[in-house]
């Protein structure tokens, strides 16, 4: 009750008396034996656990004295109760508006709490629109006339049939598990995609009536039946908050379980149902529910950290209500003790057990909300235009991520002068330091790189056009001058094309030395001589394009690399690699550097290439060339992702066969001191560069600022 008198004022000398609605229920027992009761609030349906102490109080609040009902408590039970337990009762139950109202103090405190929790539509809005719920139905007559046509859900017998369809249906689909696969498809469909989400609406509200019924059964009222947006998208909900005045964890668990149970059940139907439906879209629905609805329900219902299903049933089997703000705030108390050393008391005497668990469990849902808010906050952005998403991402993030996080930081704050020097207290600050120069600090030199060691000049050979291979005249290791044949190629399709061409030239050629000799044939002069002209500039293309099937070789070098196997008279296709030729009088290292660490290197800055084959000696070298803009494509296959490498690009393909880099990556060249030798083939590795020393803090803060400005745009 500590929590709920925060802030309440001073009970008057004669206590008020309770309002008349309020409801008692007998609360399940207590781990060490204790009774417990349960105070109902009908007009807010809220519930309150009390303990004996406070029982005994409620019990002689008529008495309206405190000293009073403190004596007539010690003088009937074997409880040492004293005025300030009275006065403690008074103030929680003051907080939370359980006292009747009476003079003038009483009606101006409500008006204050009413005004004080009254916010605009706006503010409303910005703090609620990631969960709206919408009350739809009251559904209280409905389930009580039902009930009994459903009775027999509840049975022994029920259970048992649901078993057996479930094994049969298994056993059916187990014997077709390539067609139950095969049934996907016809989801694709308008009828199929349709009746898919009326089966999914279905399995849902069969969710909620499980729920709803189970809780009738046990004698709970449900007051509304509704749907609930979260992230705008729509889900159903069932108010079942008066099972917090069953005293069986038993009866409760249950209410908590029966939404995903009657989704099993309806499972175990649909398996069974898929073995002797046609193929189509009942089958394909029946799928849906055999398969991903049920497993979805799990994963989603099950998980403790949100308030969801999982949640209740955590907090019925652990017996513990208000699960998430009581553990709260012993990971509060525990991570400050921890810190500082403070020795402030227990929030709460629990078991050590008992309390270890809701420790560990305050962390683990700190730790997955963090992850949770984080992954809206980029979905909000990515889901509305760009204006709204920008501004509905910091709300997210200032709201639930910086503001918890800020108010325990102001709580340290303010709570300074209860820190001594201790183990505690030295400990954070040297971790704080050590984090605070980690950060600051400029550690980081050594910039990583893909990397490959080759000739300084190489070229690589490619067919001109799709032709068939004529002669090879080259071989692999052989010294070539600039100028030597190396391929040859003819084409069938280019020889007959020059071949009428040249037919074409010489029709016309007669054409215009014969005009004089023809009426016909001198009114056409100006046609002829153009036909002509265009004959010969299309004989000599097709001359070109001939000259390009010899492949010679581009400059002095050795062949280090040839298509194998070439066969004489195969056709290739345009682009085909054949040869590499290159220079090995020297080699370069061709290095790509990210973007992000691009401005900590310039031309003359120092680095070590350290190759993949650990038989070769590492290189080191000076930085000469710098690109100016990314690489679009990547030259080097064998530093992509995909083969290996350490490049990571966007498709295996990209377009014309080209590496597309994944993010902005520039190419570095750098030249080995002293000169080396090209190695015998391309040899792949990574390098370091010796670049300027940079913080953590300033390289996350140049990484922030250029997703700021990639993302400006509008």
């Amino acid at each position: 009750m500590g929590g709920q008198m925060a802030g309440a004022p001073a009970p008057p000398a004669r206590l008020l008396p309770l309002r008349e609605e309020l409801t008692l229920h007998a609360g399940p027992v207590t781990a060490e034996g204790s009774p417990t009761w349960t105070l109902h609030d009908p007009a807010n349906n809220r519930f309150y656990r009390i303990g004996w102490l406070e029982f005994e109080i409620l019990s002689r609040w008529e008495a309206g004295d405190m000293e009073e009902i403190a004596a007539d408590i010690r003088r009937s039970t074997t409880l040492d109760a004293a005025v300030s337990h009275v006065e403690l009762v008074a103030r929680f139950l003051m907080s939370c508006n359980l006292l009747q109202a009476r003079g003038e103090a009483a009606l101006e405190r409500l008006t204050r709490q009413a005004a004080s929790i009254r916010v605009g539509p706006a503010k409303w809005l910005l703090k609620n629109y990631l969960f709206i719920r919408v009350p739809l139905v009251r559904p209280e007559r409905f389930l009580k006339a039902a009930l009994p046509m459903v009775g027999w859900v509840f049975t022994r017998g029920f259970l048992v049939a649901v078993l057996l369809m479930a094994l049969t249906g298994g056993y059916l689909v187990m014997r077709q598990w390539d067609a139950f696969l095969a049934t996907f498809p016809h989801f694709f469909s308008l009828e199929g995609a349709a009746l898919s989400a009326l089966a999914l609406t279905g399995a849902k509200i069969l969710h909620e009536l499980g729920h709803a019924f189970t809780a009738r059964r046990r004698g709970c009222r449900v007051p509304t039946m509704g749907v609930a947006f979260l992230v705008m998208w729509p889900v159903l909900y069932t108010d079942t908050s008066e099972a917090w005045k069953l005293p069986s964890r038993r009866h409760r668990l249950e209410i908590g379980a029966a939404g995903m149970a009657a989704e099993l059940a309806l499972a175990a139907v649909a398996t069974l149902a898929w073995s002797f439906l046609p193929d189509g879209p009942a089958r394909s629905a029946a799928f849906l529910l055999a398969t991903s609805t049920w497993l979805l329900t799990l994963v989603i219902n099950l998980n403790p950290f949100m308030r969801f299903d999982g949640y209740y049933l955590l907090s019925d089997y652990l017996d513990i209500p208000n699960l998430q703000d009581r553990s709260f705030a012993l990971a509060r108390w525990r991570l400050r003790e921890l810190l500082f050393g403070l020795g402030d008391p227990v929030p709460e005497r629990l078991p050590d057990h008992t309390r270890r668990v809701l420790i560990a469990y305050a962390f683990c849902t700190w730790i997955y909300r963090f992850f949770l808010f984080l992954g809206i906050a980029l979905l909000v952005y990515h889901l509305f235009f760009k204006l709204l998403g920008i501004f509905l991402m910091m709300v997210e993030m200032v709201w639930f991520i910086a503001r918890p996080i800020w108010s325990e930081l102001r709580e340290w704050v303010m709570g300074r002068d209860k820190v001594h020097v201790n183990r505690n207290s030295v400990a954070t600050l040297l971790g704080l330091c050590c984090v605070v120069a980690l950060v600051l600090v400029p550690w980081r030199s050594a910039i990583p790189a893909a990397a490959v060691l080759r000739a300084e000049q190489q070229l690589k050979l490619f067919t001109p056009r799709g032709a068939r291979l004529a002669e090879v005249g080259v071989r692999i290791g052989q010294l070539v001058t600039a100028g030597d044949m190396l391929f040859r190629f003819d084409s069938p399709d280019l020889d007959h094309d020059l071949a009428q061409a040249e037919r074409r030239v010489q029709v016309s050629r007669w054409q215009v030395q014969f005009q004089g000799m023809s009426r016909d044939l001198l009114e056409r002069n100006q046609v002829s001589w153009r036909e002509l002209e265009g004959a010969m500039a299309q004989a000599a293309g097709h001359r070109t394009e001939l000259d390009k099937l010899v492949l010679t070789a581009p400059m002095s070098g050795r062949v280090v690399e040839l298509a194998d196997p070439l066969r004489t008279g195969e056709w290739l296709k345009a682009n085909t690699e054949l040869a590499t030729v290159v220079d090995p009088a020297s080699g370069i290292i061709e290095a790509y550097v990210g973007e992000a660490d691009l401005a900590r290197i310039a031309v003359g800055t120092s680095g070590t290439f350290h190759p993949d084959d650990l038989d070769i000696a590492s290189v080191t070298g000076k930085v000469i060339s710098i690109d100016d803009g990314s690489s679009r494509t990547l030259p080097e296959p064998t530093l992509a992702s995909v083969n290996g490498g350490d490049v990571a690009v966007r498709d295996a393909r990209g377009p014309e066969g080209a590496l597309i880099p994944e993010s902005p990556v520039y190419r570095v060249l750098i030249r080995p001191d002293g000169g080396l030798p090209a190695p015998a083939r391309v040899q792949r590795g990574r390098v370091l560069l010796n670049g300027e020393r940079e913080s953590l803090i300033a390289r996350t803060w140049r990484a922030g600022v250029g997703v700021l400005v990639r993302e400006s745009g509008f």
